[in-house]
């Protein structure tokens, strides 16, 4: 096997939300980014580290097209890991939207079976993450599943419900503005607490006339009802409400 050198040059396989922070981010760290490789491209094959930022779906087979003696690491938070490594930023991206990395917290797997990632990788992802966040942890997969089912729920789940709100304040000519002092609180309250011992509202307070209220005024939105039902009967068991 070639002898490794420090990680300067990098590939990002990839031109997502993703890719395009990274990329951002690896060059305010004094990496050079080589390449934001898309399909039809021919990829560079002089890197030092590729990353692979593309869709769970296709990482394998984008995988495959890496050169077996260079090291690689994947940004999934759910795809296993059956060769290179895993640099799993956690975080939601969008393009338009400056994140912070140095809060960001990063998440390093790697393949001890993979000698390639063995003798260099884990090193080099480690340092590579200590230059852009202040928070690096080195996680299985069993955790890292976890971690991104958690963030499923704390992130996604949570974006679809001020959706729906926003949807319903439309419905009435009302601006989803009105709502936002309320969710900035929400999240400030649980810097300092669990969110059990946060939780508000007609669930938790067990009012069944205003359940009722709202479940006549999602008569006419079905879906909208049975989610509002599921979550409230959620918050009642988990708090003992009912």
């Amino acid at each position: 096997m070639q002898t490794l050198n420090p990680i300067q040059n990098v590939v990002i396989l990839g031109t997502g939300n993703v890719a395009t922070h990274l990329s951002e981010a690896l060059l305010n760290a004094g990496y050079s980014v080589l390449q934001l490789w898309k399909r039809g491209d021919v990829l560079i094959k002089e890197a030092d580290l590729y990353f692979i930022a593309v869709s769970d779906d296709a990482i394998e087979e984008v995988a495959k097209l890496i050169p077996e003696h260079k090291m690689f690491a994947h940004t999934s938070g759910s795809v296993d890991l059956s060769r290179g490594g895993v640099f799993y930023p956690l975080q939601t991206f969008s393009k338009q939207i400056e994140v912070d990395w140095k809060n960001i917290p990063i998440l390093i797997e790697y393949n001890d079976t993979d000698n390639v990632v063995e003798t260099h990788g884990r090193a080099s992802l480690q340092e590579i993450a200590k230059k852009i966040s202040t928070n690096v942890q080195i996680v299985n997969t069993e955790k890292r599943r976890q971690i991104h089912l958690s963030a499923v729920f704390a992130c996604n789940f949570a974006n679809h419900l001020w959706t729906i709100s926003a949807d319903l304040l439309i419905e009435k000519n009302l601006s989803f503005d009105l709502l936002k002092p309320l969710i900035y609180q929400t999240v400030q309250k649980i810097r300092n607490y669990h969110p059990k011992d946060v939780q508000t509202g007609p669930a938790v307070r067990n009012d069944l006339k205003t359940l009722e209220k709202h479940q006549n005024l999602l008569s006419k939105f079905p879906k909208l009802w049975e989610i509002y039902n599921n979550i409230s009967k959620s918050i009642q068991i988990t708090h003992d409400s009912h």
